[in-house]
């Protein structure tokens, strides 16, 4: 009676390590699945980080490597400026983008360039209305006013071999 009373114990505690094990699985295996497509959704994050803004530096790229594109060939364009007090300013700069060669859109978006030379220059012009005169004079402003300009570029295209928008040399009035 004794081993008969031991083999139930036993039979009722795998029993019990059967239905706790079962609901350990029903609750985990959801919650693990949404782990597992969250980190799925993060390492995609990263690769298309990694691949899409490799190169926002123009300056780590090497000069064999770079295509300059003049977008007032025939000299200096002027821009009018935001208007914040009686008298219009303007910016007076040729403007050219830098293209990086070995990128992957290169062969097949470089020619769109002449075709889009005026989308290109509204970028610039619109860019150029949204600042004002003391924005644009200081070092950061014309920072931030190329940047701009190669953040919209590189939407246009829908790629970043667009590397750099250059102001060489303007001129605020």
């Amino acid at each position: 009676m004794k081993k008969n009373l031991m083999s139930v114990l036993i039979m009722a505690l795998v029993f019990v390590n059967v239905v706790l094990s079962a609901v350990i699985m029903i609750t985990l295996v959801p919650s693990a699945k949404k782990s597992n497509e969250l980190i799925e959704q993060i390492c995609g994050a990263i690769d298309l980080e990694l691949d899409s803004g490799k190169v926002f530096n123009a300056n780590s790229i090497p000069l064999d490597q770079v295509d300059v594109v003049s977008l007032t060939p025939d000299g200096p364009a002027t821009f009018t400026l935001r208007k914040t007090d009686s008298e219009p300013h303007f910016a007076v700069t040729p403007v050219s983008i830098s293209l990086n060669k070995e990128d992957t859109d290169y062969e097949t978006k470089k020619p769109l360039i002449d075709d889009r030379k005026d989308l290109l220059m509204d970028i610039v012009t619109k860019t150029f209305l949204k600042y004002s005169y003391d924005e644009v004079v200081t070092t950061d402003g014309q920072e931030r006013v190329r940047d701009e300009m190669l953040q919209e570029m590189q939407e246009l295209f829908d790629s970043d071999f667009i590397i750099a928008v250059t102001l060489s040399n303007p001129n605020y009035q």
